[in-house]
């Protein structure tokens, strides 16, 4: 038998209670299900996922103080989680939503980041286009095919606007009231839009003449801009034209200017050349100069030492002639006593 209603791995977590743990609930085409158990066992925990899924947005009517509230905590046995996810299947094989399926899944996820994210049949989607899908089908988050606890006595208190809305969706007539309000919505828009524009004409018709002005010397502008732009093109094309005779006549002097610094550059070799001859040959020179002053120093060295052997031989050729001298004298002192001698041997001979 056909399912019109499949929902797989229902979880729902209270502080300090696990209502809902893994549960799969089907319901069969033609079937009538209804859901047993005590108080706490989680029988509206069902019908809120269903609305859920259904895109529900108030956390009052969850019975939650906030939208993240059904994202599983996670217990002393179980982790928790960072998603809450259902996704509810309904069988379409009469074709009474407009998707040609045979199926129709409709998929909700809360992360908690806040993101939400809606499908159908696996592709991303608004919330908006949920709606309009369910409108009209009694399926919806506010149709009469969900009525939670108190829903009746709500619907009894209710102003007669609200009361007719329900009506109108049991009727099948709920979406083109929707559309309708659309539609003047957007008509709306278009008025306020309209006054706008007129608002704008209004304006702008009174500045048409100072505009036109400006037209004009705009175009007058553009006309002195063209032949601006023409002759700095003329400009740029003779500047162009000038600067490539200038720059042959450079790269002219450049190659004369490169081939006197090849002549130049070898003549400064050539005297680089003999510099460094002149060079050679005057420490040469020097080295023979150092020779040369060594070989005078070393003379005149040899010259002292040989003044003062002369000195020293002058002094005693000097002592050695007074010592002749003196001899001499001794030797003629003695020729004088030896002629007196003799002189007086004759002279006693003769006596």
């Amino acid at each position: 038998m056909e399912n019109i209603l499949e929902c797989r791995g229902l979880i729902k977590f209270f502080p300090n209670c696990l209502a809902l743990n893994n549960v799969d609930l089907t319901v069969p085409k033609g079937r009538i299900v209804g859901l047993l158990g005590p108080n706490g066992s989680g029988k509206s925990n069902i019908s809120d996922a269903v609305r859920w899924v259904l895109g529900e947005q108030s956390t009052r009517n969850l019975r939650g103080e906030k939208m993240e509230d059904v994202i599983f905590l996670g217990t002393h046995h179980r982790k928790p989680t960072g998603f809450a996810g259902v996704s509810l299947t309904i069988d379409n094989s009469d074709r009474q939503l407009p998707v040609d399926s045979d199926e129709v899944t409709i998929s909700r996820k809360l992360y908690r980041s806040g993101e939400s994210e809606y499908r159908i049949n696996k592709t991303a989607v608004r919330l908006k286009d949920i709606t309009e899908l369910l409108m009209d089908t009694g399926l919806g988050r506010d149709g009469y095919s969900m009525i939670g606890q108190g829903r009746i006595e709500e619907i009894v208190s209710v102003k007669s606007t609200q009361r007719r809305e329900i009506f109108e969706e049991a009727a099948g007539i709920s979406k083109y009231r929707y559309r309708k309000a659309e539609a003047e919505k957007k008509l709306e828009n278009a008025y306020e839009n309209l006054l706008r524009l007129k608002d704008i004409m209004g304006e702008l018709e009174s500045r048409v003449e100072p505009l036109k002005e400006q037209a004009d010397k705009a175009k007058a502008f553009l006309e002195l801009a063209k032949q601006k732009k023409n002759l700095e093109v003329s400009l740029w094309t003779y500047t162009m034209e000038r600067s490539r005779g200038l720059l042959e006549e450079q790269e002219k002097e450049y190659l004369l200017a490169k081939n006197h610094c090849s002549d130049a550059c070898a003549v400064l070799e050539e005297f680089q050349r003999r510099i460094e001859e002149g060079f050679s040959k005057v420490q040469e020179y020097v080295l023979e100069m150092e020779e040369r002053r060594r070989m005078v120093a070393q003379m005149k060295t040899e010259q002292s030492v040989c003044d003062s052997d002369i000195a020293v031989a002058k002094n005693d050729f000097e002592h050695n002639e007074r010592a002749i001298a003196e001899t001499h004298e001794q030797i003629l002192a003695y020729s004088e006593d030896k002629d007196e001698t003799k002189g007086r041997f004759r002279e006693n001979q003769k006596e």
